[in-house]
């Protein structure tokens, strides 16, 4: 079965994603950001949205477990029933304008969180989507679906993948070496994170944006007195300029690139100071 599991439109992994933002935002001790995912949560999931409506319709294909084989096809016929009643355009002009308050108001990255049901997520993406899919398909999906909500219910430990712990690990490094990561840092590596888990389209593009952020700080700052004084500092910067300027960003990012950014980063807020 081929299909697209379009993530940012569906409001379960967006609800989750969020909610991942909101516990690291608590871990960082960051307020602005919670206090962000907070209001973005409740516009997008107030009890009245179609989003909230819809993410209930999620919930009772994912969260089922331990019913009977009747009772399973019952559930799923009646979210059918209830998705039918729906006003499509109006649903994906909510999730239109979930994405962009969450792309401006919290941060692209929300979208590259770790989902540990993620597979779960994309089966029932599909269920919502069934127009797009054959007959032979379709049963296959529903069929898949109810195997997972007549199964017993297992607690799953959530591990995080390799990759994220060895992130992880950098993480602390970094601010043993250079102190608490700011905000664009943060970000910078939550987004590395997700392209090690999924497409790295969005990371490309916050890398193309930052790079111009960083060279425009360079270039402001260049000829302040501080640095026209300090013929050394004033060299290593240029070198640095001239780095920004060969960037590649269409190449995989790699973990030196990374450190290059996110020193890069550093230096642009001390010459800001």
């Amino acid at each position: 079965m081929n299909f697209k599991h379009n993530k940012k439109r569906n409001p379960a992994f967006i609800f989750e994603a969020l909610t991942r933002e909101f516990a690291k935002a608590k871990l960082y001790k960051d307020q602005k950001r919670l206090n962000s995912v907070k209001k973005v949560m409740k516009e997008v999931f107030h009890k009245e949205s179609l989003l909230y409506k819809q993410l209930r319709l999620y919930k009772a294909l994912i969260e089922t477990r331990e019913v009977d084989y009747i009772t399973a096809e019952k559930i799923i016929a009646e979210v059918h029933r209830v998705y039918s009643t729906f006003d499509k355009k109006a649903l994906y002009d909510e999730q239109t304008a979930a994405i962009h308050k969450i792309n401006h108001e919290v941060s692209p990255a929300v979208f590259q969180n770790f989902v540990s049901n993620y597979k779960s997520l994309a089966s029932a993406y599909q269920m919502f989507h069934d127009d797009t899919i054959g007959v032979k398909d379709r049963v296959l999906l529903e069929r898949k679906i109810i195997q997972e909500m007549v199964s017993e219910a297992v607690e799953q430990k959530e591990e995080a993948p390799v990759d994220e712990l060895v992130v992880r690990t950098f993480i602390k490094k970094f601010n043993n070496t250079f102190g608490t990561l700011m905000t664009e840092q943060k970000t910078l590596i939550s987004m590395y994170m997700g392209s090690l888990e999924d497409d790295d389209t969005e990371l490309k593009m916050f890398v193309n944006e930052e790079l111009e952020r960083l060279k425009g700080i360079i270039k402001e700052n260049i000829k302040i007195e501080e640095i026209e004084s300090d013929n050394q500092m004033k060299q290593k910067i240029v070198k640095v300029y001239k780095l920004l300027e060969g960037f590649r960003s269409k190449k995989d990012l790699t973990k030196d690139d990374l450190i290059f950014i996110l020193k890069t980063q550093e230096l642009a807020k001390e010459i800001q100071a």
